[in-house]
């Protein structure tokens, strides 16, 4: 096979705050800023442009017909990648010897960019979000010991780096915003994570600045010479390297991040009946789904004569949504009482009364729970097969005790 080809097999995909293309030192990036993201097949990123077409349009036996297409601006560049659901077990901040700091599961930093203000690292020092015994409490906190603040009411999402090394092709997705993260638990597979987003523009990185990015994350430099990635969990202020992706330095030893079978999945629904006491509903998946979405749109200027290009963000709506598919089964709390009262709740609003906590592998780790307060479950309808199932949405909300301040739901990690 010819060797200038570049091939999917071959890519890497790391997340970092700092910014080669702006002219950041190699030196800057440390395994505490900087850090890999193993994806799966099927990743993509691009960057399109906004164009118009002048026409015109005149009468007579030999009119002008001619078109000019002008290319008006750049749109924001996209981006998507799925990658494992990983508990690391560094689950305390007694635990981590290294920084002290939470980080349960491998891609901990994508979490916290997608639901704070806060960014994973100022500079070369660590800053988790995540708390002790391993959870995410998205409502607005202060910070605490070893605990960075959260705040999810953010006007403009956080925008930091992905670095896509497409086997000796190096790209940098600069300022880049993290739109959606959804949750896929299907029985026969492992849990993953899809992530997607934004940013301003696509770049190519070249010259002394691709060979800043190989020193880093490996390839071929300019000159030819072949250089290893630079990868480091021991020494969190090694310069010029990076995060590995599944080892964590727990207590002073390497441990190794697990993965989370879907088969195991469980969920307990609640639903508090008109008139009646709360109803617990405990019962196995076959399908389970979970997507939080910032619904983060961008302003472009729109000047004559001049290719613009996006300008920054605005975070919209925070929408919390999920939906499973789980046999359809009689008795006292199984899913058919709950198909019966949730149809015959005549309330325009139940989410007070009804929560919901989806077990991705159980209630015995490793296992990543979310935890939901306050939801609206909607109708759920019947799906006729060899073994009829019935499926349910819901949509998570902020808690009446916690209007304003988020909350819409929690996140529990156990290793195991």
């Amino acid at each position: 096979m010819s060797c200038n080809l570049n091939l999917q097999r071959d890519s890497k995909i790391f997340y970092s705050t700092v910014d080669i293309d702006s002219g950041a030192a190699v030196t800057a990036m440390t395994p505490s800023n900087t850090w890999e993201i193993e994806v799966l097949a099927g990743y993509a990123v691009s960057q399109s442009a906004t164009t118009q077409d002048i026409t015109t349009l005149e009468s007579g036996l030999t009119p002008d017909r001619s078109v000019k297409r002008y290319n008006t601006a750049f749109n924001p560049a996209e981006w998507n990648f799925q990658c494992y659901l990983r508990p690391t077990n560094a689950e305390d901040g007694t635990d981590v010897s290294s920084t002290g700091n939470v980080k349960p599961v491998a891609d901990w930093f994508m979490w916290q960019a997608a639901l704070n203000n806060t960014a994973p690292a100022s500079g070369t020092a660590e800053r988790s979000a995540w708390q002790d015994t391993a959870k995410y409490t998205t409502a607005l906190r202060a910070a605490s010991a070893n605990t960075s603040s959260h705040n999810p009411n953010f006007a403009v999402a956080q925008e930091n780096h992905l670095y896509i090394k497409m086997d000796n092709v190096f790209y940098q997705i600069a300022n880049a915003a993290i739109n959606e993260a959804s949750v896929d638990a299907a029985i026969d597979s492992i849990a993953t994570t899809t992530w997607s987003g934004f940013g301003t523009d696509l770049i190519e990185l070249t010259g002394v600045k691709r060979n800043n990015a190989v020193s880093v994350f490996g390839g071929v430099l300019n000159d030819g010479t072949s250089v290893s990635a630079n990868g480091n969990v021991a020494n969190l202020s090694n310069a010029a390297s990076f995060h590995s992706w599944s080892s964590y330095n727990v207590a002073g030893s390497i441990t190794t991040s697990r993965f989370v079978k879907n088969r195991l999945s469980t969920v307990e629904l609640h639903h508090t009946p008109e008139g009646g006491a709360d109803v617990s509903y405990t019962f196995p998946v076959t399908s389970l789904s979970w997507t939080i979405n910032n619904n983060i749109t961008y302003l472009t200027p729109e000047e004559l004569n001049t290719l613009n290009v996006p300008i920054g963000n605005f975070a919209g709506s925070r929408t919390v949504t999920g939906s499973l598919s789980a046999y359809l089964r009689h008795g006292d709390n199984e899913s058919a009482r709950f198909l019966r009262e949730i149809v015959n709740d005549s309330r325009v609003s139940h989410s007070s009364g009804a929560n919901a906590n989806l077990k991705v592998g159980g209630a015995t780790g490793p296992y990543v729970a979310f935890y939901h307060p306050s939801v609206q479950y909607d109708f759920p309808t019947h799906a006729i097969e060899d073994v009829i199932s019935i499926q349910v949405a819901f949509q998570a909300q902020e808690p009446e005790a916690s209007c304003g301040n988020g909350g819409e739901f929690d996140i529990y990690v156990d290793h195991g």
